[in-house]
């Protein structure tokens, strides 16, 4: 049968992007979100900043790289305005021994110079258009982009339609059609549902073990200065600095952050969270590794921050693709050496979560992934990468299945 329609739970940069890349395959989408707006939680962030970290010749590097290239030309194509979305470019400092010797192993990997350069630190001075202490990658079309107003913009499709206030409680089979329950006592139909709302998608899947958690994180948002003005690149360090892009009425402020504080994964309460004094300060301190002179410009211009929880996957890949019957697994163990098609997937229920820090690089293509997934198409990755993704690989793991935990259904 070939599926006609779907929904999505989760209003987020993967739930947004999901929604949007079925959409474009000609799917009918609802798209659910528990909140009063779509982009409400770690995706509501001031900036997001698309770039790949890179290191060694491996699946996690390929992976990270093959995401940036895709949400970059997506992002493109939606013509979104410069005041929301600013193909900038990035340096990414080598502001220690470890970060010195990862930037020069990259360096030396052949990548195309459209996709990332090498710069001295005169060079990349001259880029950012302020006094840059260490040579750096310049990723020449790496960017920031307005959240919210990208979210929003996904989801302006003629084959998408939004309902907000909707928590879901439940899904359940209803002869060949998934039926999704939510507080406001409705229940939808679809052929095919895919969750993607982070850190409360256990619930919705309770006998797969997700091993994932919630990371607190705080940005910091800093008032420009006549001197702060004339940076010109997103600077990272085990930070970022954005240039001073975000509105505030008249002015532009900075994006610095972000902070990483591990909390337990049932405390999901965006509402809840409260914008902390040593999370600035250590943001702050992230500031000192970019650039001495701008700390001590912009130490005392911190005018406000946000908090968020992201999702992250134990093994920091995201979790994207189809998903197993758990308890159909675990009644039946599959041998060692079984056909990874013989698994008991359920036809139609897919995965998108665990993004970390990295959804506006990550999701979208996670979210193609799915899409070439429900429709039979090529996938847009290599089958180990696809393998890598899958949300049932913790349970086949624990399971002894190691070399099945690998491999995605095609």
């Amino acid at each position: 049968m070939t599926a006609k329609n779907a929904i999505v739970i989760g209003g987020g940069i993967a739930g947004c992007s999901t929604a949007y890349t079925l959409a474009q395959h000609g799917l009918k989408v609802t798209l659910l979100e528990r909140n009063t707006h779509i982009a409400s939680e770690a995706s509501g962030n001031p900036l997001a900043m698309l770039y790949p970290r890179l290191s060694s010749n491996d699946l996690a590097s390929e992976f990270a790289l093959a995401a940036y290239l895709h949400s970059l030309r997506l992002y493109q194509s939606l013509d979104l305005p410069a005041a929301d979305f600013d193909c900038c470019g990035m340096l990414q400092l080598g502001f220690n021994p470890k970060e010195s010797a990862r930037i020069q192993k990259v360096a030396a990997q052949g990548h195309a110079g459209s996709i990332v350069q090498y710069v001295d630190k005169a060079q990349a001075s001259e880029l950012a258009g302020i006094n840059i202490e260490h040579d750096a990658l310049y990723f020449p079309d790496a960017a920031w982009v307005n959240a919210q107003q990208l979210c929003r913009r996904l989801v302006q499709h003629e084959n998408i339609s939004v309902a907000t206030n909707e928590n879901v409680f439940n899904i359940h089979k209803v002869n060949d059609l998934f039926a999704v329950l939510s507080n406001q006592n409705s229940m939808r139909t679809a052929d095919i549902i895919v969750i993607a709302n982070a850190n409360n998608a256990r619930p919705l899947c309770p006998e797969l073990p997700l091993s994932m958690q919630a990371v607190r994180g705080q940005v910091s948002l800093v008032g420009a200065t006549d001197a702060s003005r004339s940076l010109q690149k997103i600077v990272c360090s085990d930070g970022y600095l954005s240039p001073a892009a975000y509105p505030n009425n008249a002015e532009r402020m900075h994006c610095l952050g972000a902070t990483f504080s591990n909390i337990t994964a049932d405390e999901n309460a965006q509402g809840e969270l409260i914008v902390e004094e040593q999370d600035h300060l250590a943001n702050l301190e992230k500031l000192h590794h970019i650039s001495g002179s701008l700390y001590a410009e912009l130490k005392n211009n911190i005018i406000a921050g946000r908090v968020s929880l992201r999702c992250t996957a134990m093994d920091y890949w995201p979790m994207a693709g189809q998903l197993l019957d758990a308890g159909k697994v675990r009644n039946a163990l599959p041998r060692a050496n079984a056909d990874v098609n013989s698994l008991p997937w359920i036809n139609g229920m897919y995965m998108n979560i665990a993004h970390g820090s990295k959804g506006f690089t990550t999701a979208p293509l996670c979210a193609e992934l799915i899409a070439c997934m429900a429709i039979r198409q090529a996938l847009p990755v290599q089958d180990q990468i696809a393998g890598m993704l899958n949300p049932g690989r913790f349970l086949l793991k624990a399971m002894g299945l190691k070399r099945l935990a690998k491999i995605a259904p095609f």
